[in-house]
């Protein structure tokens, strides 16, 4: 799984977007240019590839298509949708948020029903967590129809509280859109439990690819753990194809949805109110605890919540290496390669002052049965 391949190490990034497709296959299609009601006999529902359309694809495709319903993503972030987004924001945000109006504004017309939900918050490690999204998330149903003059007939924009456990959630669904979608309680209850066992899978398939990486890699050969939302970390056109460019230097990089981080102890961030929040802290902790990680996180320029966080994962970090990446719509490339080739420079200097180079450091990631070893330090 680690090898390179010719002077290249494997792109992990791209190892998820194929995990993904796989589970996504037969239950989606992606938009086009005509306009499709139906697809093979079921009403088509159309959801935005941007904000929490990254994270909770697989759930919501497998969702409608157990009742009957066709999911219709837009396509992968392009200059169009880019563009469309930035110009028809009302106010100035943050890049994603801007891609997200472009996301919409793609799909406007296209399918029976758009599908653009209030997401309010997610499931945590602990439940004393409040899991919280970001403010922009959350509103992000009603900037757009403001901003892009959505008809609200044709909208499916229920208010989600996805830290509820799963009864509590299909009644939550059930009674915003159920009534619309001619769909019982009985039938989202069902479709429900479904879509979360998919979503769920997928993510202990990601868990199970990193603790593959971590048994096979020489612990003398640093692991760059890239950190972030996953609208920014899964988006080639917002991450300037960060997975690809971090193989092309040889640096193995894995996204943070590959390591299982519930069990570290957040005790002494028990404040943290934002859900991916806690994830980024967490996973920070993992890196600062094995000798051979070294942290990216990737965030963007007017990011309310990350301006707090990068603070934390900073103390956490302490004297070891890590880089932020703070990108934009006006970011590039060329920019971007220059920091991640100074970036393993500074990884491989502290790794041979520190002997890991040579291997005399042993990292204490995996146990000898090949398991994470305990977080809870």
């Amino acid at each position: 799984m680690t090898k390179s391949r010719g002077d290249k190490k494997e792109n992990l990034f791209k190892a998820r977007e194929k995990l993904w497709e796989r589970y996504m296959a037969g239950v989606f299609a992606e938009s086009s240019e005509e306009t499709r009601m139906e697809i093979d006999g079921r009403p088509t529902i159309g959801m935005q590839r941007a904000l929490y359309g990254q994270q909770t694809a697989i759930m919501w495709a497998h969702f409608f298509d157990r009742l009957g319903f066709r999911l219709v993503l837009s396509p992968p972030t392009n200059t169009v949708i880019s563009r469309a987004g930035v110009e028809s924001v009302a106010a100035e945000t943050c890049y994603p948020v801007k891609i997200s109006h472009g996301h919409i504004k793609e799909l406007l017309g296209k399918t029976k029903y758009l599908f653009i939900p209030s997401m309010i918050n997610m499931t945590t490690a602990e439940q004393s967590e409040v899991g919280t999204y970001c403010p922009m998330v959350q509103t992000n149903s009603y900037t757009a129809r403001m901003a892009l003059t959505i008809d609200r007939s044709a909208i499916l924009n229920p208010v989600i509280h996805g830290k509820y456990d799963p009864d509590t959630l299909a009644v939550e669904i059930a009674e915003q859109i159920g009534a619309k979608l001619s769909v019982t309680r009985s039938a989202i209850k069902k479709a429900l439990y479904f879509a979360l066992d998919k979503q769920n899978q997928f993510i202990k398939q990601l868990q199970k690819r990193g603790r593959a990486l971590f048994e096979e890699q020489e612990n003398h050969e640093p692991i760059v753990v890239v950190t972030g939302r996953p609208y920014n970390l899964y988006d080639e056109r917002l991450n300037l194809r960060l997975g690809q460019n971090l193989a092309k230097i040889r640096l193995i990089s894995l996204p943070m949805d590959f390591i299982d981080v519930s069990p570290i102890d957040l005790e002494d961030f028990s404040f943290m109110y934002w859900g991916l929040g806690g994830q980024i802290l967490r996973t920070a902790k993992f890196i600062k605890r094995h000798p051979n990680c070294f942290g990216l996180h990737l965030t963007n320029f007017g990011c309310g919540p990350d301006s707090f966080i990068e603070h934390f994962y900073r103390f956490i970090m302490g004297e070891k290496p890590y880089l932020i990446l703070e990108l934009d719509e006006h970011s590039a490339v060329a920019g971007v390669m220059t920091r991640l080739e100074a970036y393993k420079n500074v990884i491989e200097n502290k790794m041979k002052r520190e002997g890991l180079k040579n291997g005399d450091q042993q990292s204490d990631q995996v146990s000898s049965k090949g398991e994470w070893a305990s977080s809870k330090r």
